[in-house]
Order: structure tokens, then sequence, then C-alpha cells
């Protein structure tokens, strides 16, 4: 719950999010009670298509499609009723919620009576393991009734904390990584470095199908900034390969520092799992991070490799990144790379290369697509 001055700000938020998931809005009324967001519309028939947009709709908790009555307890047990050729015979509980304390009615009393109405109409009793569960919301004038409660993301609404570049590469920690930061409210953009003749053969490749995956979950297109490894690599053939992947995270540092510079982007998004790979040392990250001028986040530091997979899975990205793809971290990587490269080395290689250079050189190739 987000309680106090805030609260306007995300509530209004997460209705623009949610008028975007539902086809931009057109033809729906909104109403705002007591941190429900009711959806009015006449010709909106889509349930199906509504219940798996808003599943995906950051800042949504739950979502049903209720009865509406007055705030009056006929009024609710004639609305409950109203589906009693449904509920004959079938085990029952009432589950009472009353926002409204001006209601004169508490919620158990509330269950009492409704359920005393239900049994009179054929149903029986289960509080612990009932066939149909009768959810009531009461409101300030109303009465929400439903069967079903389907489960949101959660999260805060796309957009309220914030935008982020997230490093994209073509393995499965990332797109996940990106997916968690656009559940704590970040708009992610994504910087994405390739070994391709051409910046479009990106766009042509499984990178769109991961992007498109996310994009279910974003209120509005997600934009790729794409540009050659090539830069990087003409000059990296004179470093020791074992501190190579290190001074390469180091460049992409740079990168999003001069993207965030330009885009106003207030911290960059890795899917290091600590100790998961050499380049994740906690030497390794020191040794890489202090390129960086805007926040690191790293939100899977703590998970292991089947908890990436798994909520790769769940978020419906893991097919496409295990597809074949030869991305650029597969390129540096040295068969016995350095866990504990020194800074004072990496930023003495840096240099040496002339970093400076290289970044303004592949900015000057770099392209920016919409997904």
């Amino acid at each position: 719950m987000i309680k106090g001055g805030k609260r306007r700000f995300f509530e209004d938020m997460l209705v623009r999010n949610v008028l975007s998931a539902l086809g931009g809005g057109a033809g729906f009324r909104v109403r705002k009670r007591h941190g429900r967001i009711l959806l009015y519309s006449d010709d909106y028939a889509d349930a199906d298509g509504a219940r798996i947009a808003l599943s995906r709709t950051f800042g949504v908790d739950s979502l049903s499609f209720p009865r509406e009555a007055k705030a009056d307890i006929g009024e609710i047990e004639s609305a409950v009723l109203a589906d009693s050729a449904r509920l004959a015979g079938k085990s029952i509980k009432v589950d009472a919620k009353r926002s409204d304390k001006g209601f004169p009615l508490t919620s158990p009393q509330v269950n009492a009576l409704v359920g005393r109405a239900l049994v009179e109409a054929g149903c029986s009793v289960d509080l612990d393991n009932p066939d149909i569960t009768i959810s009531i919301e009461i409101l300030k004038g109303k009465a929400l009734i439903f069967t079903e409660k389907f489960r949101g993301p959660g999260g805060l609404p796309v957009g309220s904390a914030g935008d982020v570049l997230s490093l994209l590469s073509g393995g499965i920690d990332s797109p996940v990584s990106s997916w968690m930061m656009m559940k704590r409210g970040c708009a992610v953009d994504f910087l994405h470095l390739h070994s391709s003749p051409r910046n479009l053969d990106v766009m042509e490749s499984k990178m769109v199908r991961i992007l498109r995956i996310l994009r279910a979950y974003s209120p509005a297109p997600l934009r790729l900034h794409v540009a050659p490894y090539t830069e990087f690599y003409k000059r990296s053939l004179s470093l020791d390969p074992k501190i190579e992947l290190v001074v390469f995270r180091r460049f992409l540092f740079h990168m999003a520092n001069a993207l965030a510079a330009k885009h106003g982007y207030k911290g960059v998004v890795t899917g290091d799992s600590v100790g998961q790979v050499a380049s994740q040392t906690l030497d390794n990250i020191l040794a890489s991070d202090e390129a960086a001028e805007i926040p690191v986040f790293r939100p899977l530091a703590g998970f292991n490799k089947q908890e990436i997979i798994d909520l790769a899975r769940q978020i419906g990205t893991y097919e496409a990144s295990i597809e074949p793809y030869k991305d650029c971290c597969s390129l540096v990587a040295h068969k016995n790379p350095s866990t504990r490269v020194r800074l004072e080395a990496a930023k003495k290689a840096e240099e040496d290369l002339g970093m400076i250079g290289i970044v303004e050189r592949t900015l000057g190739l770099a392209e920016v697509f919409e997904v």
C-alpha cells in the first residue's frame, strides 16, 4: 500500500497504464474508490483479453468482474441470490470486506446474513475448502460482488520510478532483470552491442522476440539502442585476455554514461548474479562499476541460476533467450579469465586502449529502434 500525499500520483499513473493495456481506454469510464479502480464499459466484451492484459500490468494486485449492487443488505442479498441457480448444491464461503466504515453492518454480520440466505437457497457452508467463495466489497454507496479473483503482477506502475537503461545481452538473465525493474515502476530502455554487419540485423534476430515479450508488461513501446562491437574489438586485440571481459564491461558502462547524459536515465541495469561467472565476482564487479557514473542496479544479485530460469519461464522470455545467438559477452569470454582483476589494472588497460575514442566512435554508429 502507498499512503500519504503520493498515493494519488501512483493511482493516476496506474489508471493510465491500465487503460493503455486495454487498447488506449476508448469507451471506458473510470472511478476510484478505496484503493480500487472501477472500470465501466458498454461495448468492451473481451473479458479474457482484459484479464490477460491486466495480469501483466504492474501495480495491479488483483482483478475481478463484479456484479454491482447498492450498499444495502437487502440489495446485496438479492444480487447474490440472482446467481442461486449456479450456486445451488455447492459449498460456499462468503467473504465480505467493509471499506466504508459507515455501513451499518460489520463484515462478519454481512457474512452471516448472506450465508444464511444462500443456505436457504440450497447451498451448504464450508469455510475451509469451499467450492465457491463469494466476495463482497462494500464501498461508499455501492457493493461489488464476485466469485473469481485473478491475480495481477503487483509491483508499482511502470514509469512511476523514472527511466533506466538495461544492458541487454543474448542470454537468460538480462531480460529477467529488466522485467524486475519494470515491476518496481521503472520505464526501461535497452542497450545492445552486437557483432553483426548491420544494426538492422539485430531487429531480425531473437532480440526483438525477447523485447516483444517484455513489451506486454510495458504501457509504452520499448526503445532499443543498438551499436556494433567492432570499435572495441579492433582495439582489444592488444589486451591481456584474462582481463578483457572486465574492460569490456567498463566499456558498456561508459556507453551507458553517455546515453544517460543524453536521455536522462537514472541508472543502469545488469543481469548479474553475484559469483555466477568470473565477471560477477565482487572484485571484478568493483573493477567494472568504477566506470559507471550513474547507479548500477542488479535485481538478480542474490538469485541462483535455477531461480532465474524459473522466473524467465514465468515471464515468457526463456525459450527465446536460449535460442542460438552470438553475443559480445561470448566473444570476449576467455577460457580462464581472472576472477580478481585489480581496479588499477583495468583502468590502465582502458587508458591504453583509448576508451574515450572507442565510445565516441561507437556512439556515432549507434541507432535507436522501437519495439
